[in-house]
């Protein structure tokens, strides 16, 4: 028993509470090695004992004081026993006395993230990614951390050319969404879609995407066919019905309706759908009931408050539908409809001046809908056509969208990009994009992907200066923005200015350690600084990523040959300086 006191395992009531198996027990007795010590802890934790499992990888460290691995262990246990905060000195030890150790790293951003120190968490994630280019786990978390802090364009920098997964598929779609740009959202899940034909989470989210898009009839036909394959999923089930409510089909919609909800009698969903289409059918007394349920579930829901407040107007129930229908205008002022319709009660109520304003401002917003519904409608078919090579018909539809929605900054962008695209670009061409660009901008102060577009376009016309300008303009936004940091690199490399380009390549593989072009181009200004072992480590991270990039390979092949020299002036001529190379894509 001395050895249980001397290392603090040994009081009784840590006795009491936590017990391992007796060989496990009777070896720490006996011969209390670290070894020993470690096997108890780790017994512990696949028992889920996590409190339990702390003294004994203490115990083992005393002993073993520069293990990486016990360290890992006890941050492991720290973490999962809910002391995030002391469990990151233990990961960060072990990340010292093994660098290359990834688990590690992907612990600390968590725990980092969960005490609420983003930035840090954000750099761990960064640092297990040069560890292990293809870490999904490093990948999905420090995109989903970018999107929830809003750096859309930093998460999908990250993810463009990610390893193939769901989740990240699905994280580079949100960010798409979030960032407003749908018909790149679409396309990303439907070329994930088409390798995973049927799968239920990308559908959703494709769904989603395309209601958004306004190409609800495209949803609905893509849910059906998920939900042929999965007849039994309430999920997709909901979904679909979502769909046909929306779509206004009710002969499909009542009987799945009535389907779902017996069900599923507590599902918000079912309940709701259920109310409006008992609405739509003028059987306001069960409309009533089943959306009162479902706002008992989610009192914040529009659709609800609105459905609800229209059931209690027919069931004259006035001071209740206003109520209602108030709420629903809070809760989404821009939707024409709840105006509409709490102009009707306030009217019955004998309130004409509150009904006249609601009128007001119900033609105000009608009128605003049915121009966003035809530029979103008009965007959507631009990117189809933009995805089957038609530029020109892409530029078309856009200018299009733009007359419908001329104060949208996004889609400014959009015809700037198809622009781009067109075959062949005139000077003229070249000039339409540039004020699409600055009009994007103008619209949108701090669009980091438009001042980063509009920087290449200045830098191809030989405007150095003001590209330099709109490169800084992207990264003041977006500070994490690789694409960015690296083109303002290659542009200050083109003008000689090695030491500044060098910083900002650094920058741009700290964001993005995917990012094979900016490896290479790090690796290239390194070399001309004749700091060739660098070099040859940034070539290494860049074929990690990448062990086919030519590019990457020419250069790992000139620096063996320098290194073979042994003096800096054998490479002259043979490693390109940055100045031989053009501002990226």
């Amino acid at each position: 028993m001395l050895a249980f006191a001397m290392l603090g395992y040994g009081h009784a009531q840590a006795q009491a509470a936590c017990h391992g198996p007796q060989p496990l027990e009777h070896a720490v007795r006996e011969h209390p090695s670290a070894k020993n010590w470690a096997a108890l802890g780790g017994w512990f934790g696949e028992q889920q004992m996590f409190a339990c499992a702390v003294e004994p990888f203490k115990a083992a460290l005393r002993l073993d004081p520069n293990s990486a691995d016990l360290h890992y262990l006890l941050g492991l246990t720290l973490h999962t026993s809910g002391n995030s905060k002391g469990a990151i000195p233990e990961l960060q030890r072990s990340i010292e006395l093994d660098p290359t150790r990834l688990k590690p790293r992907l612990l600390l951003g968590v725990a980092m993230n969960q005490l609420g120190r983003l930035g840090e968490a954000e750099e761990a994630w960064e640092a297990a990614l040069r560890v292990d280019p293809n870490s999904v786990d490093a990948l999905d978390w420090l995109a989903k951390a970018r999107i929830s802090d809003g750096q859309f364009v930093s998460a999908i920098d990250l993810l463009t050319n990610a390893p193939r997964d769901n989740e990240l598929t699905l994280d580079l779609a949100l960010a798409y969404s979030q960032a407003r740009l749908f018909d790149k959202a679409a396309g990303t899940l439907q070329a994930a879609l088409e390798k995973a034909p049927g799968d239920l989470q990308l559908t959703a989210a494709l769904a989603t995407v395309l209601v958004q898009s306004h190409r609800i009839e495209d949803a609905t036909n893509l849910v059906k066919r998920a939900l042929d394959v999965h007849p039994h999923d309430a999920a997709t089930g909901l979904l679909y019905l979502r769909l046909l409510v929306l779509q206004g089909n009710g002969a499909l919609a009542r009987p799945l309706a009535q389907q779902l909800l017996t069900a599923h009698p507590k599902s918000f969903d079912a309940l709701y759908l259920s109310g409006i289409l008992e609405g739509d059918a003028q059987e306001y007394s069960a409309a009533a009931e089943h959306l009162e349920a479902a706002a008992a579930i989610d009192p914040n829901h529009y659709d609800v408050r609105y459905h609800l407040g229209v059931a209690l107007f027919h069931l004259q129930q006035n001071v209740e539908a206003i109520e209602d229908l108030k709420k629903a205008v809070a809760l989404d002022p821009d939707q024409a409809d709840a105006h509409f319709q709490l102009a009707q009660v306030l009217r019955a109520t004998g309130q004409t001046a509150g009904a006249q304003e609601q009128l007001r401002i119900y033609q105000e917003r009608k009128q605003a809908t049915n121009k966003l519904a035809i530029s979103q409608t008009k965007a959507g078919q631009a990117a189809l056509a933009l995805d089957s090579g038609n530029a020109v018909q892409a530029v078309a539809l856009y200018r299009e969208a733009i007359e419908a929605q001329p104060q949208d900054a996004v889609l400014e962008y959009d015809l700037a990009l198809a622009l781009d695209r067109a075959a062949n670009p005139s000077a003229e061409g070249l000039a339409q994009e540039r004020s699409a660009l600055e009009k994007a901008i103008e619209l949108k102060p701090g669009f980091a992907a438009a001042e980063n577009q509009l920087g290449f376009v200045l830098a191809r016309a030989g405007e150095t200066e003001a590209a330099e300008k709109h490169f800084r303009s992207a990264l003041t936004t977006a500070p994490r923005f690789a694409e960015a940091a690296n083109s303002l690199g290659t542009l200050l490399g083109q003008e000689g200015r090695d030491t500044e380009a060098e910083v900002h390549f650094r920058s741009a593989v700290s964001a993005n350690p995917r990012y094979v072009r900016a490896w290479v181009n790090l690796a290239a200004t390194l070399a001309s600084e004749s700091h060739f072992a660098e070099a040859r480590e940034a070539v290494a991270s860049a074929l990690k990523v990448d062990p086919n990039d030519q590019d990457a390979l020419r250069l790992r092949q000139m620096l063996a040959s320098a290194q073979s020299a042994g003096t800096a002036a054998a490479t002259s001529g043979a490693v390109a300086h940055p100045s031989s190379r053009q501002v990226p894509r």
